[in-house]
């Protein structure tokens, strides 16, 4: 080849560059641009699908589906269906914890006070319902994860309620032999069936009807010697978010 047809292919292959990158430059229109917050649209859809089909029967198809994009999506944020399980799980136990929040003074009325409780636990319980009956389901295939939402997650407020009924025996309010502890346990398993069998239609007793019918039956179960001899006081110390009670 002489310098002259040398010079031209040069050329000609600087110009076939040249369009090659402008061309890679134009903006693909057939690639899918991923929708703002997918990933919560993602867990969103995975609570529901783990709800309404239980942990085995959901699948990632019908995730992606619900969440209105591909399964490669899915894998592309979680790798897997566990890992987004595991994500959802820890996301409605946060926000589990939160709602069960039961801080501030009490009155010190044992039947009030503990109505409170059983109005907060019951409210966290029905915005948490789906998962926590999936996970109850499917718990002897799945221990850790449903340790750590029914398990983990209730037991600070259990020793809250726990911690609030051994204040209530230094006046005599409850019991002293009462095992403050099992209370908590059996009074939360009491509301969270009450939850199942109203949603399930077994129970002819509404909501409120449900909660206060179990109120009075565990405190008539707890009542002390004084249980009408306390009013709220600050003398006797008590942890930041109990009342603290004295004798009148």
């Amino acid at each position: 080849m002489d310098k002259g047809n040398h010079a031209g292919f040069l050329l000609a292959c600087k110009r076939l560059l040249a369009d090659f990158d402008a061309v890679s430059d134009i903006p693909d229109k057939t690639k899918t641009v991923e929708k703002p917050g997918m990933r919560q649209r993602l867990m969103e859809a995975a609570r529901v699908e783990f709800s309404e089909k239980g942990i085995e029967s959901a699948t990632t198809r019908g995730i992606a589906e619900r969440a209105g994009c591909n399964e490669v999506t899915i894998f592309r944020h979680f790798e897997s269906k566990q890992k987004l399980l595991a994500a959802v799980v820890q996301d409605t136990s946060e926000e589990f914890s939160t709602l069960c929040e039961c801080r501030g003074d009490f009155s010190g009325d044992p039947r009030e006070d503990l109505e409170r409780f059983a109005r907060v636990y019951n409210a966290s319980l029905e915005r948490c319902e789906g998962m926590a009956r999936a996970l109850v389901g499917d718990g002897h295939r799945r221990p850790t994860l449903c340790k750590e939402l029914v398990g983990d997650v209730i037991e600070p407020f259990h020793r809250s309620i726990a911690c609030y009924l051994d204040q209530l025996k230094i006046g005599g309010l409850v019991r002293e032999d009462l095992n403050s502890a099992a209370f908590a346990e059996v009074f939360t398993s009491s509301l969270f069936g009450g939850l199942l069998r109203r949603t399930s239609g077994l129970s002819d007793f509404d909501r409120d009807s449900w909660l206060r019918e179990t109120v009075d039956i565990f405190v008539h179960g707890i009542e002390g010697r004084n249980r009408r001899s306390f009013s709220r006081s600050p003398e006797i110390d008590s942890p930041p978010e109990l009342g603290q009670f004295r004798r009148v």
